[in-house]
């Protein structure tokens, strides 16, 4: 196994212009002592969106030079085995959406047993070894489990608990949001090796502190508790689980810092969740895959995918910016990036540069959509320039509820094996139905549901008017609900089943 380097890393870095200044009609906003805006030195961090050079947040990182000497994995993988959504760091230079790769640290937030009854179908979400983990349509999942009812069926009634390796960024809660999901093993390995990185919950005593519901034990630490830690810290932790009370014993626990010694002027883009908002239109805390950092803007620095009022705990932000004098982040723009309810799994019938065209249905893609290729090709190198007119796609999104109507965003768009005219997959908000049935809307496709099977979240089977009185009973209490439909890829829909799906906030 690989020492994996201490690089204490920020999210994806991009050529920005030096921020100068700003003041507005809201709260003014010292961004000055910016230092060196033409640097092009830095640090990426962020899901593996591509490959041909390594793609993430946008930014095209020329990997020719790296070798076993300078790729960094705990699992001795190498840079050949690096998959779509798995998180890396990434040092090197930047020009654009340009870089150049020194180094590359594969991440990952949690590694180790599931806990027992370790899926929830009917909320989406996974625990492992103590931390709850969330997963949405842009998950990948990898060797030979392809969804949180593969985990389930696994487990079986606790006889196993399959190892996991978990990326992704957690939010003000400390819930991973998973971006991969790697199983190692079907069952518990005794003794091997385990981590996991998060907040401290509660003020440590002598011995232990705990991480989401999983006490760590670092007693027989090497130079035990690292100074600074304290209720609120984010750590990495690594080490075995104890055989009697499944504690983790700690080998290593280090205090994590998300600024790391970047200089100021260091051109910066930072992907996580606000963990609270320190001055309304002014300032907020984001935590990171490396901890906490403060986030400075002003009235006039552009805002995408909402309003300045839409930043507030639990939302998930990018922000580009410059690193300030003393630490803090100067935003020159920011995203709120919006939940992935969306699924949709048909053929494309048109495609451009920017978007392609399923279900009908204009879906955009940026720098941000990670692609992969599932088909019996399996192209590594696969991309928006890949796809052809009925290729068999995967489409992973979210809303922008801020045009109208709405834009459908691609997170993850996957080329999938052929599909039969009956299983095409529509997922996403119901926008009106029919009281009691059958026919109800999904991104204003007309689905028609007269001979569709009913099921509820966990997959139980539902009748026609428990299904739609649960419709109803959302509307009423002003949510929204999440269908997936499987049937034809037409207008209106014929339904073969239709079932409720969680709804990700976030």
């Amino acid at each position: 196994m690989k020492k994996r380097q201490g690089v204490v890393v920020l999210l994806g870095i991009l050529a920005l212009g030096p921020i100068l200044a700003m003041t507005s009609c809201g709260p003014s906003v010292d961004l000055t002592g910016l230092g060196n805006g033409g640097n092009t030195d830095g640090t990426g961090i962020g899901p593996v969106a591509g490959f041909g050079s390594v793609i993430v947040d946008g930014v095209g990182y020329d990997d020719s030079g790296i070798d076993n000497t300078n790729f960094f994995d705990d699992h001795g993988r190498t840079k050949a085995e690096l998959e779509a959504g798995m998180m890396v760091a990434i040092t090197g230079t930047i020009n654009g959406a340009d870089g150049t790769a020194d180094n590359i640290t594969v991440l990952r937030h949690v590694d180790g047993p599931m806990d027992d009854n370790g899926v929830d179908l009917s909320t989406n979400r996974l625990k492992v070894m103590g931390q709850d983990v969330v997963v949405d349509t842009s998950t990948v999942f990898d060797n030979g489990v392809t969804n949180l009812a593969d985990l389930r069926t696994l487990q079986g009634a606790n006889v196993n608990h399959p190892e996991l390796e978990v990326h992704g960024p957690a939010d003000n809660n400390g819930v991973i949001h998973a971006t991969f999901i790697h199983k190692w093993a079907d069952d518990r390995a005794a003794g091997r090796d385990v981590q996991v990185r998060g907040t401290v919950a509660g003020p440590p005593t002598a011995t232990t502190f705990v991480i989401g519901r999983k006490t760590v034990d670092y007693s027989g630490a090497p130079g035990g508790l690292p100074p600074g830690v304290i209720a609120g810290s984010f750590v990495e932790v690594k080490g075995t689980l104890g055989a009697l009370d499944n504690a983790l014993v700690a080998n290593l626990v280090k205090l994590e810092d998300a600024i790391g010694g970047q200089p100021s002027g260091s051109r910066v883009e930072v992907e996580g969740y606000v963990n609270r908002v320190t001055t309304p239109g002014t300032s907020f805390e984001m935590i990171g895959p490396n901890g906490i950092q403060t986030v400075i803007w002003a009235g006039t620095t552009p805002i995408t995918g909402g309003t300045g009022a839409d930043i507030r705990a639990g939302i998930k932000v990018e922000v580009e910016g410059t690193r300030k004098v003393g630490g803090a982040l100067a935003a020159a723009k920011i995203e709120i990036r919006r939940a992935n309810n969306v699924r949709m799994e048909s053929n494309a019938t048109s495609i451009t540069g920017v978007s392609l065209t399923v279900f009908g249905k204009t879906v955009k893609v940026n720098a941000l959509t990670r692609y992969k290729d599932s088909s019996i090709i399996h192209l590594r190198t696969f991309g928006q320039a890949n796809i052809l007119v009925g290729d068999s796609l995967g489409v992973s999104a979210s809303l922008d509820n801020t045009t109208v109507p709405a834009s459908i965003v691609a997170t993850r768009v996957e080329r999938i094996g052929a599909l039969a005219a009956d299983r095409r997959i529509l997922q996403g908000p119901v926008d009106s139905f029919l009281p009691g049935g059958p026919d109800l809307f999904i991104l204003g496709i007309d689905v028609l549901g007269g001979t569709a099977a009913f099921s509820g979240t966990d997959g139980t089977p539902l009748t026609q008017a428990q299904f739609f009185q649960v419709l109803a009973d959302n509307r009423a209490a002003g949510k929204t609900t999440i269908v997936k439909a499987r049937g034809t890829d037409s207008n209106p829909m014929s339904a073969n089943a239709l079932q409720i799906e969680p709804t990700i906030d976030n």
